[in-house]
């Protein structure tokens, strides 16, 4: 953190902290080129140990610096400097003078009257109506109240463009928008506008009915019509149709929301767009309540979406296609922390009796059964190779960058932590820890199950290291994408060797 009176740059003094936490904190500064003018001085701090790597994510960060100098509209704070100084880079924005959102609604007991929070909308939608159509359209992810300021005016101000995740290491997720606010199809990697609108959707169903989605299971938001009966049935509809899971389902773009939210306002009779029915019978339905046991507000308060490799999995008790870091299916509701452990012998796959709380292993289904399963996850599979390269790439690019141990040295190095040492026959010095946590068993019994027998984990708080041998890459993603669904874990320190029978001596 920056003492203050401490001068940044040559040019900015540091005042007092405003806020931020990790690796971005920001400052209330005074600009001592121009008459002491003051101005958020926004700071991130890199963690690269590869020169080059650190060199693109600079490179980035001034590409992104200057794109957001470029806005111009009175919700975006303006931009004035961007620079760097070794792993340290700073961010200089226009300060603003007043509260967020997320404190307004704390200060009246969690929500707010119907007029307040259409008003605010109403300036969201000005501004995600002027990023969506500039060229190139820019998408804000990560719409929620923390992230919308209220001056004493009672003028909205967006904050934070997620600027900071380009400093975030290639080993690890992309954090990008937060639980509860953002949609399904950002858990998947894939963004448009209408994405934006399903934030501000969750944001207006929160200050609205109280009811905070960062502390709820993901996408199960209950009709607002039912948390509060005195609201205008319209805007009821109108928030409800901007959270439907299926993109298609919801309105066409922020200028469509604006609209019907002005006629709601006034009180103007309005027509709400009608989809066609062949794309209503193919939409997904909305999650159904009540669900399993509501997760503590310490786990996830303000706790951020980590986007793991843009994969889907499959729902074990329906079938259906899900976001592999779901925890609850969007279909038909079901628990999927857990996995499948019996089928029955004699069922349909539309009337299987299956239990979600321990992980099978293949000797526990019966023999057409267990087959018929292996054969419909090859596709789910292939998905995840194809859809996780990317991933995989970028894993590869940090890794090779990383300290590598010298011929004949059978330990992990000194950059590698307390892990046990790997010798050239890949069988661990000391053995894989006993796991008694219920996701640690239920992650060593997929691991053995997929056959990953010999690939070897322990956790360290939030961090899971990695040691043993997998066949191929491929393997490698596959073993990490058993760690996202099963232990919920998105801090990786991978020690596995492949040890590729196909590839040369």
């Amino acid at each position: 953190m920056i003492a203050p009176n401490t001068v940044v740059g040559g040019r900015y003094r540091v005042m007092k902290p405003l806020g931020g936490g990790g690796m971005k904190l920001v400052y209330l500064a005074e600009d001592l080129r121009l008459a002491a003018r003051p101005c958020a001085l926004a700071e991130m701090v890199d963690s690269f140990t590869s020169p080059d790597t650190q060199k693109q994510a600079i490179a980035a960060f001034q590409r992104e610096a200057d794109m957001l100098a470029q806005l111009s509209n009175e919700h975006i704070p303006r931009v004035f400097d961007r620079f760097s100084d070794q792993n340290h880079h700073y961010l200089v924005m226009e300060f603003i003078d007043g509260i967020t959102l997320e404190e307004k609604l704390r200060g009246a007991g969690g929500k707010l009257p119907e007029g307040e929070v259409t008003d605010v909308a109403l300036q969201v939608l000005d501004t995600l109506e002027y990023l969506h159509n500039l060229e190139p359209p820019v998408i804000y992810r990560d719409l929620k109240p923390s992230n919308v300021m209220l001056t004493p005016s009672e003028q909205v101000k967006l904050i934070d463009f997620g600027i900071a995740r380009l400093f975030q290491p290639l080993s690890n997720a992309t954090m990008i928008g937060t639980q509860g606010y953002a949609p399904p199809e950002q858990y998947r990697g894939k963004v448009e506008f209408r994405s934006d609108l399903y934030a501000l959707g969750a944001t207006m169903h929160h200050a609205l009915s109280g009811r905070d989605p960062a502390l709820e299971p993901p996408f199960s938001f209950p009709p607002l019509h039912s948390l509060c009966p005195d609201i205008t049935p319209a805007l009821c509809e109108l928030v409800d149709q901007a959270l439907k899971y299926d993109v298609a389902l919801r309105m066409a773009d922020a200028a469509e929301f604006r609209q019907r939210l002005l006629a709601i306002k006034s009180g103007t009779p309005i027509t709400i767009p009608q989809r066609s029915s062949s794309t209503v019978a193919s939409s997904r339905p909305q999650l159904k309540l009540p669900l399993g046991g509501m997760r503590s507000r310490e786990q996830h308060a303000s706790a951020p979406t980590m986007l793991s490799n843009a994969i889907d999995t499959e729902c074990p008790r329906c079938g259906r296609s899900i976001p592999a870091d779901s925890n609850f299916c969007s279909f038909c509701a079901a628990d999927v922390t857990g996995r499948l452990s019996a089928v029955d012998r004699g069922a349909t796959p539309e009337a299987q009796t299956i239990v979600l709380d321990d992980v099978a292993s293949p000797g526990d289904f019966p023999g057409p059964i267990f087959h018929e399963r292996r054969r419909r996850r090859h596709p789910a599979r292939l998905m995840t190779l194809v859809v996780g390269g990317f991933f995989l790439i970028g894993y590869l690019i940090f890794h090779s960058s990383q300290p590598q141990p010298s011929d004949g040295d059978t330990g992990p190095g000194p950059d590698y932590g307390s892990v046990p040492s790997v010798p050239d026959g890949g069988a661990p010095d000391a053995p894989e820890p006993a796991h008694t946590a219920p996701r640690e068993v239920a992650l060593r019994q997929a691991l053995d199950a997929q056959g990953y027998g010999s690939v070897h984990f322990k956790m360290e708080g939030d961090t899971i290291v990695l040691w043993g041998t997998v066949p191929t890459e491929a393997d490698r993603l596959m073993v990490q994408t058993q760690i996202f669904m099963f232990a919920r874990i998105f801090s990786i320190e991978d020690h596995i060797q492949v040890r590729d029978t196909f590839a040369e001596p």
